[in-house]
């Protein structure tokens, strides 16, 4: 099924509708003032007329309310066509989406299509409906307002420092610490959210996107002098995939705080 067909048909009976009441009111008007004046004649004549208006408006309605009622929606999202052209509309817009099945990544959110209750989910919430060009549309709006929002990296980063610190010394157990040791940034994100409300106002999306905008950023020093620097893993499950700068797709899965 093509959702934007949908669309359109319902659109075009949808305005349909409104020149329909806009008529009514006119006649309304009319049959009013007609009243008004003792223009019976007047008054008989848009009668008809707001009569024959209405009989329109309850075809158009009965037309819109079975295109409505017939739209399957768990079938149009288990068929694979949703997933279709959400990437067809994500394309069109430069929007970075990868993925297959049920589940995407259009960094920095993660999209999940949900068949058996017909919902799609980004970020684990509902999406407010099912038509790709709309969901691409605020996918494209909500990242735009995320870049366009302030970011400090020095900040950032002397607070992904911190918990880098503690990490090294919990992961020591006792024994000399090594400073400059490779950390999985999840580990990391722990250490910055230690409590599950934490998650949820900063969650793994938004610490993915915040290392994005930091591994982009020029080259950012400590006041204590430590440089940055990420590093892969062979461990998938622990790498975190993000965009540079240019638009690329990188996974960085540790990173190590050192000096020259």
């Amino acid at each position: 099924m093509d959702f934007e067909s949908f669309h359109d048909e319902c659109t075009d009976t949808a305005e349909k509708l409104r020149a329909g009441i806009a008529l009514q009111q006119r006649l309304q008007r009319r049959i009013g003032k007609s009243i008004e004046n003792g223009d019976v004649r007047g008054a008989e004549k848009d009668i008809a007329a707001i009569a024959a208006a209405a009989e329109e408006m309850a075809l158009n309605i009965g037309t819109l309310a079975d295109a409505v009622t017939g739209f399957d929606a768990a079938t149009y999202l288990a068929s694979g066509d949703f997933a279709e052209q959400l990437v067809e509309e994500c394309d069109k817009r430069g929007i970075d989406i990868v993925g297959e099945g049920n589940s995407y990544e259009i960094f920095p959110y993660r999209l999940k299509i949900d068949p058996s209750n017909e919902d799609v989910l980004i970020n684990g919430r509902k999406a407010p409906g099912l038509r790709p060009a709309a969901i691409a549309n605020m996918l494209e709006a909500g990242k735009a307002k995320l870049l366009s929002a302030s970011f400090n990296a020095v900040q950032f980063a002397a607070e992904l420092a911190a918990a880098y610190d503690l990490a090294i010394i919990a992961t020591a157990k006792g024994k000399k610490p090594v400073m400059d040791a490779d950390v999985y940034l999840s580990t990391l994100y722990k250490y910055l959210t230690p409590m599950r409300r934490f998650r949820r106002d900063y969650d793994a999306r938004a610490f993915a996107f915040d290392l994005a905008r930091l591994y982009s950023a020029e080259d950012v020093v400590l006041a204590d002098g430590r440089r940055i620097q990420f590093g892969p893993s062979r461990n998938n499950n622990r790498a975190i995939r993000i965009l540079d700068a240019y638009g690329s797709e990188l996974f960085i899965a540790t990173v190590r705080f050192f000096t020259d």
